[in-house]
């Protein structure tokens, strides 16, 4: 911290409009920071401060009025003044003992004037002061952040920089990135890591002697800078300072951002080759290992990206690469980024438990859907227990991508394991049979719709997702029950009496889905 770049009450008893002043008491509180000074000579204080001013009063609205007096100055000590400056022999002749215990309690700086002073005088001095003192800070300021561009052109800048920052505000700090171990830069750092680090998963919020400091770029949170003062309040140099440092570090960790994607585009082949399963375990351990010594490989799975066809000219696949990796680093997953024709292609190397995986990708799905700027499907496939495993994990991804672009009014998952039953008609579908299938089980429902705009194959959907019960039926579909009746007549003349059998009813079941997925209700 640099004393240069503030105000206390102490410098203010230096000048010259206070060589005949007195400190009457609070005498330990004549560090206080000063932002503003301020004639007051009203009670009711409420909310006409906003901390840290320093007050002029005559004292006239508390003359022969001690009770009133006492709780004049319990407001202040409340509402953060700085101190006050009173002018006796006017209007109050003595400042009450009362008073000046508060005063000496709470080390509230009270100065005296035992004559009449001219405030105007008082007032010009000392926002002259102030105004030199922010002149003061903000040639600091555009020193400290020179500085920190210095940084950012060596090696190792991260680093550099949050020592720069400590030594400069002498203050603990802590950088805490979305991946990887954070860093303690402090005299006490085993308090820091006992106390500290654990409250702060808890959210701990902004107070006097602690500022937490997001530092983001793309839209996103990279990092967070955590300053801890072990004596002083901080104010508003220090959160300057902090705020700069977050910026030249968010600088630098999308500066290394674009170098690893850079460095992975010169590789794409490479990883094109593990989609198609070219290399052997060994070697793609090798290959994480010399990419990241210290990851863990604990299952892979690939996602698949289809972009709108009208915006893939316009897209910036670096900066989307960028998004991509930090939304999916954030939920605990090593990314590999590449793409063919309008996909893109990330294979993600799990870090964490299995356990808990798909949540974690959903997470990432819904960040991913909301910070890009265009329509986007997403497919993911299969977990992959083996790395060389990721050429199947591509394949039902791609598998996903196709169901997920098919017709169907459904609101299909993301994840392949999900489709459950779409899995069996692509299957179908892809042997040609899917559609005299369709026709051995519905096809007579279908042209009775078609002839007689009926409401058959929409009641046996209903019918079979109620398990038969005829009042939840007719509920469902808001009619009543005689024509529920009547529809069922003409299901079980058309399709037996028997379609309501286990078997027959999963084949019909399976139909049904399968007509919405081909997208046939859409013709009708």
């Amino acid at each position: 911290m640099n004393p240069a770049v503030r105000l206390t009450v102490q410098e203010i008893l230096q000048n010259r409009n206070f060589q005949n002043a007195k400190v009457l008491a609070g005498k330990n509180g004549l560090h206080r920071i000063v932002k503003w000074i301020h004639i007051m000579e009203v009670t009711a204080i409420e909310e006409l401060l906003n901390g840290s001013e320093f007050i002029l009063s005559t004292g006239v609205a508390m003359s022969e009025n001690e009770e009133l007096f006492l709780s004049f100055f319990k407001q202040l000590i409340e509402f953060g003044a700085a101190g006050i400056c009173l002018e006796l022999g006017t209007y109050i002749q003595v400042v009450p003992k009362d008073v000046i215990d508060l005063a000496n309690r709470h080390d509230f700086p009270i100065i005296v004037f035992n004559c009449k002073v001219r405030f105007v005088d008082i007032t010009q001095d000392i926002n002259t002061l102030l105004i030199n003192k922010h002149y003061q800070m903000i040639s600091e300021l555009e020193e400290y952040s020179n500085r920190l561009n210095q940084l950012l052109l060596t090696s190792n800048s991260q680093q550099k920089i949050l020592m720069f920052l400590h030594e400069h505000l002498n203050m603990s700090v802590i950088f805490i990135p979305k991946q990887g171990e954070l860093t303690i830069l402090s005299k006490q750092k085993r308090k820091i890591i006992e106390q500290i680090v654990p409250r702060l998963k808890d959210d701990m919020k902004n107070d006097e002697i602690m500022v937490r400091q997001p530092i983001q770029a793309i839209n996103q949170q990279l990092a967070e800078l955590v300053i801890i003062s072990d004596a002083a309040p901080i104010f508003d140099y220090e959160k300057l300072i902090v705020d700069r440092t977050a910026t030249a570090l968010a600088q630098n960790t999308l500066r290394e951002l674009y170098f690893e994607v850079r460095r992975e585009a010169s590789e794409s082949g490479w990883i094109q080759g593990w989609l198609d399963g070219i290399h052997s375990e060994d070697k793609l351990n090798r290959y994480l290992k010399a990419s990241d010594p210290d990851m863990i490989s604990n299952g892979s799975v690939v996602l698949l990206l289809e972009i709108n066809q009208a915006d893939v000219s316009n897209l910036d696949i670096p900066y989307l690469n960028i998004l991509l990796r930090s939304i999916l680093q954030s939920k605990g997953f090593s990314v590999f980024f590449t793409t063919r024709k309008r996909h893109l292609i990330l294979i993600l190397v799990n870090n964490r438990k299995k356990t808990d995986w798909k949540l974690r990708v959903q997470a990432g799905i819904d960040e991913i859907k909301i910070a890009m700027e265009t329509e986007v499907k997403i497919a993911v496939g299969r977990m992959a227990n083996q790395l060389t495993e990721v050429k199947k994990s591509y394949q039902s991804a791609e598998e996903t991508l196709i169901i997920l672009d098919s017709k169907t009014n459904e609101c299909l998952p993301s994840f392949y394991e999900d489709l459950y039953i779409y899995r069996l008609i692509s299957i179908v579908k892809d042997q040609g049979v899917l559609e005299d299938f369709i026709e051995d089980y519905i096809g007579p429902l279908i042209k009775y719709d078609q002839e007689y705009n009926g409401k058959l194959l929409e009641t046996l959907k209903v019918f079979l997702m109620c398990n038969g019960s005829k009042s939840e039926t007719a509920s469902s579909l808001f009619i009543v029950r005689q024509t529920l009746y009547q529809r069922l007549h003409k299901l079980f003349e058309l399709l037996g009496d028997d379609f309501m059998s286990s078997y027959k009813r999963q084949a019909i079941e399976f139909a049904i889905t399968a007509y919405l997925y081909q997208g046939y209700s859409k013709s009708q």
